[in-house]
């Protein structure tokens, strides 16, 4: 097993799980929702563009697997609108959860439909994760609307979708920077767009507010591409597998960040996570 695949996949995880806290602590100092959603795919796109003059063939490349891009393309926007509506219906913690079943959609999506052959440890190990998980978020069942619900599902839909379609264009020699400059230049226009009818992009913050929202920016951007370099070496299992590294990542930073506190329940969780990281890692290098 490539080890370097695991590498970006956890690394993929970390950077995934800085966002939340981060974006938070930039909310509480006075930025919107609209400001986070615009940055994050802008800064992705200028970090990336450098890199298009150098992709040989790009457009027919475009032309050719337009059916997976789009694909690609309509999953991350289900990923980022599912998480942005769900969590005005329903608590943050029950959203992450919901959103973090996607690792268990893409695992009954290898078995079944592509047919890949998955030991039973290795499944063992995504229910015990997600059971730590469950306990590490510990939410609240006190106000369950079915519309966050859903939305949180349509988020975790689109996430294994983006997963499993990235899996099927790296057969097709399609290269992470490919998909990274489509994904983010179509999504660059799409929530500007949307942004600019429905809510409102304030540009006036204070610099060092806008500079602590860079950082999830650019995290986000570091994140998708680390995901689509490990996808292609270590497959859509065991990288969805070890971007449960995710949520684990965001309760550290609110622990650091924002002065939250573990309890027992939280705390047992979390062990119970890293433990199966831990061990999936080391399954998966002995494979």
């Amino acid at each position: 097993m490539n080890i370097l695949g695991v590498v970006f996949a956890l690394a993929a995880g970390v950077f995934f799980g800085i966002i939340g806290p981060v974006t938070k602590t930039a909310y509480n100092l006075g930025a919107g929702i609209g400001l986070a959603i615009f940055l994050r795919y802008i800064v992705a796109l200028i970090i990336v563009s450098p890199l298009i003059p150098s992709q040989k063939n790009l457009l027919s490349t475009y032309k050719k697997n337009i059916h997976y891009f789009a694909l690609i393309t309509l999953a991350s926007v289900m990923l980022t609108t599912g998480l942005l509506i769900s969590v005005t219906f329903i608590n943050v913690s029950l959203t992450i959860i919901i959103f973090c079943t996607y690792p268990i959609i893409v695992l009954v999506i290898s078995i079944f439909i592509t047919k890949e052959k998955i030991k039973n440890l290795i499944k063992f190990l995504f229910i015990t994760t997600f059971i730590g998980l469950f306990f590490a978020l510990s939410p609240s069942t006190e106000e369950l609307k079915i519309e966050g619900i859903l939305f949180a599902l349509v988020a975790s839909l689109g996430a294994s979708i983006m997963i499993v379609t990235n899996q099927s264009m790296a057969k097709k020699n399609i290269t992470p920077i490919q998909i990274n400059i489509f994904i983010n230049f179509f999504n660059t226009i799409f929530f500007f767009i949307i942004l600019s009818l429905f809510y409102k992009i304030d540009f006036n913050v204070e610099l060092n507010t806008f500079l602590i929202l860079l950082i999830p920016s650019c995290s986000y951007a570091i994140a998708l591409f680390l995901q689509l370099l490990a996808i292609p070496r270590i497959g859509q299992t065991n990288t969805a597998l070890f971007l449960y590294l995710e949520p684990i990542t965001g309760i550290f930073g609110a622990v650091l960040i924002l002065n939250e506190n573990l309890n027992l329940m939280q705390l047992i969780g979390t062990i119970i996570v890293l433990i199966s990281l831990a061990a999936s890692t080391y399954v998966t290098r002995k494979n």
